[in-house]
């Protein structure tokens, strides 16, 4: 069976993107595999963002900052707790393809975009497309060229299936 590779790079799917994906499996027959990508430098902005996103996370993220310190220095339990947060926020979204009749397969890893997307797609050859929701930010400090710029043009550079690039809000 065909299957549709929903890459994020983030803590969560936009919304909208992770509707299309569904919607796009839903029309072709194909199963979706959201495959998440955390890139560790970003455990402080991860957890600021799911600080304003979860009053109900408001205590668990308020003593994980602490942790998120002690993760950026290489403790590994802390990134874990910050793993299996993220994965707490997909895990409803997954329901929703499931009443639509989507097969939907979760995976996390811990890592760059640039590498871990086109590893995925080099081991899973059932991938017929992937869509990228992108999180990283427009402008890199020199305003040359953008994070996001330089991500996509090297995913696209070794991706052997299209690749659909979805910006996150």
């Amino acid at each position: 069976m065909k299957k549709v590779l929903l890459a994020i790079d983030g803590i969560t799917p936009d919304r909208k993107t992770f509707r299309y994906a569904v919607e796009l499996c839903k029309r072709i027959k194909a199963e979706l595999k959201v495959f998440q990508i955390i890139r560790p430098q970003n455990y402080s902005k991860y957890l600021k963002e799911m600080r304003q996103k979860t009053d109900h996370a408001r205590m668990y993220i308020q003593g994980s900052m602490v942790a998120a310190a002690f993760a950026e220095a290489g403790e590994h339990e802390s990134a874990k707790e910050i793993m299996a947060e993220a994965s707490e926020q997909i895990k409803h979204l997954l329901s929703e393809s499931q009443k639509e009749g989507v097969y939907c397969h979760f995976s996390m890893k811990r890592g760059s975009p640039e590498k871990e997307i086109i590893n995925y797609v080099n081991h899973h050859r059932d991938v017929v497309l992937t869509i990228y929701n992108s999180s990283a930010e427009d402008v890199d400090r020199t305003g040359i060229l953008s994070k996001k710029k330089k991500a996509i043009t090297s995913i696209k550079e070794k991706l052997a299936v299209p690749l659909v690039v979805a910006n996150a809000k």
